[in-house]
């Protein structure tokens, strides 16, 4: 993987961005190349997914026009909300093994991952008799993403993920993976 790579996060919000952010630093990136593209409006306004799935193809085009000259990484980060949003950017653009376009996909929001990480339940993902899966949003409301990402990078990942681990953080360091190509 080459840590002197350009770092572009398009993403829902400042949550989102900062986690990567971090995560990022912390696998080596300069946080001067460490940019990033989320909604403006911010949690309250809007939908994040919306934003994303709506700047997604400009953020392609951009990657490609630029990795030809400077060793860029498009990191997306999309909550899936129950509704396949990923698979709505894959059907778009799907990465080549090559590219270095990583998508990251919590199976609800970014606070299941936030919940794995701190209390390490392997339950994050299971589904209740509706169908539905856990929304942990409000019990992260004030939290700081930046210490989820040094938990998950310093404690957890350092071993490798454990098997247990929620299947779309399994995805996410699949993804990671990609880079060392």
């Amino acid at each position: 993987m080459n840590n002197k790579a350009q770092v572009f996060i398009l993403c829902e919000d400042t949550v989102h961005y900062h986690f990567a952010r971090k995560y990022f630093e912390l696998l080596g990136f300069s946080n001067r190349k460490i940019k990033g593209k989320f909604n403006p409006k911010g949690r309250s306004v809007g939908s994040g997914a919306e934003y994303v799935k709506a700047n997604y193809e400009n953020e392609v085009k951009a990657f490609r026009s630029k990795v030809n000259h400077l060793d860029y990484i498009l990191v997306v980060i999309i909550d899936d909300d129950t509704k396949n949003n990923a698979k709505h950017l894959y059907q778009k653009h799907l990465p080549s093994v090559d590219e270095s376009i990583l998508i990251f996909s919590p199976i609800r929001n970014i606070e299941s991952w936030f919940h794995y990480i701190e209390t390490g339940d392997i339950n994050v993902e299971v589904k209740d008799d509706q169908t539905k899966v856990m929304d942990y949003k409000s019990h992260y409301k004030n939290a700081k993403p930046t210490e989820f990402a040094k938990k998950l990078k310093n404690e957890i990942c350092s071993n490798g993920l454990p098997k247990n681990a929620p299947a779309s953080l399994r995805c996410a360091c699949n993804e990671l993976k990609r880079l060392s190509i």
